[in-house]
Order: C-alpha cells, then structure tokens, then sequence
C-alpha cells in the first residue's frame, strides 16, 4: 500500500515534507543528520523512508515493508546521525550509523541534515529534534537550501556546514575510526558533487 504524505495541522508546509526529493533530484547518494535528542525509529521509518521514496508502510504492508526498506537502504553510499551523547541510544541498524558526539563541558544542539541525490544537495537547518515531537508537535523554524547543477543557491554556506561537521568529527576523537571515515568520506562526495556542478557550468557559459 503506497504511504500517503498528506499535510497536517492549518496546511503549512511539514518538517518532514523537507526530506522528500524534489522531482529531478535523481538517484539517492547518502544523507548524514545531527540533532541533540533523538528517536531511531522515527529516523528511520519517517525520514530515511522519505528521503529513498520508500512506497510501503511500516504498520500497514510487514514484509513488504521490510523487503523494500532494505533494497533501497541497502543502495546508499552513507546514511547517519550524529547525536549528543547524552541521547545516543535506540535501536541499531546495519543501513545506517548512529554516531555519538561529546562536547566537552557543554552538549550537541545543532540540528543540520545534509541530503544528496545525485541531482540535487538538500541542506536543512532546523530548531527540532529528530524526534516525533520536534517535528510533528513542537512549535518549530526551518530552511531548506537545493544546490543543484544550474542552481543559484550560495555554495559558501554548504562549504560552512561541510567545514562545521568536519570539525565536529576532527573533536571526536572517540568516535569509531571506520565511522568518522566514513562520515567524512560522505562529506567528501558531497564537496566533489558540487565542484563537478560547477565545472559543467563554467564550460556552458563558454
């Protein structure tokens, strides 16, 4: 049965609504979150499910469900969130990593999701929490920044964020060795992806 994504509330635009590719955003690469209190599940089913176009339902398809879940998890290069320690609990899973950040003498509070399609960088700044409250019941702010091939948004504020999260990690010297490669192998892509965009567009012009 395909999951509906109606809105809710007085009809103003969702959090969540913000982790559905727009139509020419091509094929899922990887996604990596930070947030300062966290629920895996929700992660998972609400936005994980949206951010690969995830068609079942998780309470109303079972193994449908599940089979769609992992071949389309299963085709991302990265999927992650990283969370402050204090909160770095839920369950695990072998698609994507949860990752346990410590500050010291203070706590995680960002809340950045950086989304790659092939065809299109998603960067969300946000008041919530990657939990149900903080995005369905608290009073919350958003914005959402594309960065596309022939798009105008500015490339210095992504290269900002990459260079934040970057510095997170570089902190963590806790952080497993394979995670933190990882995340910044995700960065990496995501840097390259953009410069490559930026090639093609210079060679237009000319």
């Amino acid at each position: 049965m395909s999951r509906e994504r109606t809105r809710e509330g007085d009809g103003g635009q969702r959090l969540l609504d913000a982790w559905v590719p727009p139509e020419a955003a091509g094929t899922p690469i990887g996604c990596l979150a930070t947030t300062f209190t966290f629920d895996s599940v929700f992660f998972e089913e609400e936005c994980l499910g949206r951010f690969v176009r995830l068609e079942s339902d998780p309470t109303e398809d079972g193994p449908i469900y599940l089979l769609e879940r992992e071949e389309k998890l299963a085709q991302l290069g990265f999927a992650g969130a990283l969370v402050d320690q204090h909160h770095c609990k839920g369950n695990r899973s072998l698609r994507w990593d949860l990752l346990r950040v410590s500050v010291p003498g203070g706590v995680q509070h960002a809340k950045i999701s950086l989304l790659h399609w092939s065809q299109c960088i998603r960067l969300i700044v946000a008041s919530a929490n990657l939990t149900p409250s903080g995005y369905r019941l608290n009073q919350e702010v958003f914005g959402v920044l594309d960065f596309e091939p022939d798009g105008t948004a500015p490339v210095e504020v992504l290269a900002a964020v990459i260079d934040f999260l970057h510095e997170m990690l570089q902190n963590n010297t806790d952080l497993a060795a394979s995670l933190a490669e990882r995340c910044r192998g995700f960065l990496a892509g995501v840097r390259e992806a953009v410069d490559s965009w930026a090639i093609e567009a210079s060679k237009d012009v000319r």
